[in-house]
């Protein structure tokens, strides 16, 4: 998908802020529009300095000059708030390592993806990075409940310091509500972070009759695609008219992960008023926001379990309860926006600041 157009004042604003700003006293190096503290000090949006890598040896090359740069602007700065997956070398985080031998040191919110577990050796390194950071760190935001309670023991942090900070849609009003939304025979999955579309491939040859469309760039050079699949890579628009004309939207997520993904997919898809199909064993975040066949439905990750959920929707005498779905889903979740995110977050800085300002000696 291109970039969210929910965020195009924000950033307006934050270009003029850095315009004005060289003081560089509160540095975001997130894509949050993110207001003032209550103390009146502006952000300065850092996440526009640091280009998007193409490659691995520009990535090695934006990640080493993100760590220098932050590290300068961490001598003079008040409150940093830092993205936990910013580049190959995590930049943001091998930061933090190092400002603890600094003799005055920011309040330090650190937010984002978060990490993954991943296998004994990544994850006895992750969890080393996180112990040699965590003294100049006074706040984690993660993006669901599931987090708050499992992140503390699984990196050896203190409890208090992790803070939940739930997720958002994107789709604006005009988006959702220019067009009137469309069945035309299809199912629609799409996005990239932590998906699992061997899940939805498997299903999809259980159901040779129905057809699927798959907007991702994981599936690039596979030789494996069902005849019933067809695999594009569309950018904003499209992906909007295809999940606005879709029958039902399955989110396929990879079981299992230590962090939340996939939201803003399946929150889309129900704030249009779509059937939201996503898959809930050991998947972080998903009960943060679907009730099961509330609002969207929870099937238990395997393909059998989506194929019997996908022919559910489809079976006519489900009518009256797919509708009820769809007419009580777009309210549901209608919370959920970035303005109520950034408010969250907000809190969340502020709460840090005021406790720094409360230790003795501060």
């Amino acid at each position: 998908m291109a970039r969210r157009s929910t965020l195009t004042d924000a950033r307006r604003q934050n270009a003029n802020i850095m315009e004005t700003d060289n003081n560089k006293k509160y540095i975001v190096t997130v894509d949050l529009g993110l207001p003032p503290l209550q103390s009146g000090q502006a952000p300065y949006i850092a996440y526009s300095e640091f280009p998007s890598p193409r490659g691995k040896i520009q990535g090695l090359v934006v990640s080493i000059r993100r760590l220098f740069t932050l590290l300068k602007w961490a001598r003079h700065s008040d409150v940093m708030v830092l993205d936990s997956t910013s580049g190959p070398l995590q930049p943001d985080l091998a930061a933090c390592i190092l400002i603890r031998f600094f003799k005055r040191k920011p309040v330090i919110v650190m937010t984002g993806d978060m990490w993954n577990r991943g296998n004994i050796i990544k994850y006895s390194l992750q969890k080393l990075s996180i112990k040699l950071a965590d003294s100049v760190i006074q706040r984690y935001a993660v993006q669901s409940l599931g987090e708050k309670e499992i992140f503390p023991k699984l990196w050896g942090v203190a409890p208090q310091k992790v803070q939940a900070c739930l997720y958002y849609f994107t789709f604006t009003d005009d988006e959702i509500g220019k067009y009137e939304n469309t069945e035309k025979g299809y199912i629609f999955a799409g996005g990239n972070p932590s998906r699992n579309y061997d899940l939805l491939l498997d299903a999809a040859r259980l159901l040779p009759n129905r057809k699927f469309v798959v907007a991702t760039r994981m599936l690039d050079g596979r030789k494996d695609i069902p005849s019933n699949v067809e695999v594009v890579q569309v950018g904003h628009q499209e992906f909007i008219r295809l999940m606005r004309e879709a029958d039902m939207v399955v989110t396929p997520l990879r079981a299992g992960g230590t962090r939340a993904a996939g939201q803003q997919t399946y929150l889309n898809a129900i704030r249009m008023g779509k059937i939201s199909i996503v898959n809930g064993n050991r998947v972080l975040g998903v009960t943060d926001y679907i009730e099961n066949y509330a609002n969207g439905i929870l099937f238990d990750g395997t393909p059998q379990g989506l194929c019997k959920t996908i022919e559910w929707v489809y079976d006519p005498a489900n009518r009256e309860a797919v509708k009820h779905i769809q007419r009580d889903a777009p309210e549901s979740v209608k919370e959920f926006t970035y303005e109520r995110h950034l408010r969250a977050m907000a809190s969340i800085i502020e709460s840090a600041v005021a406790e720094r300002r409360n230790q003795p000696g501060d």
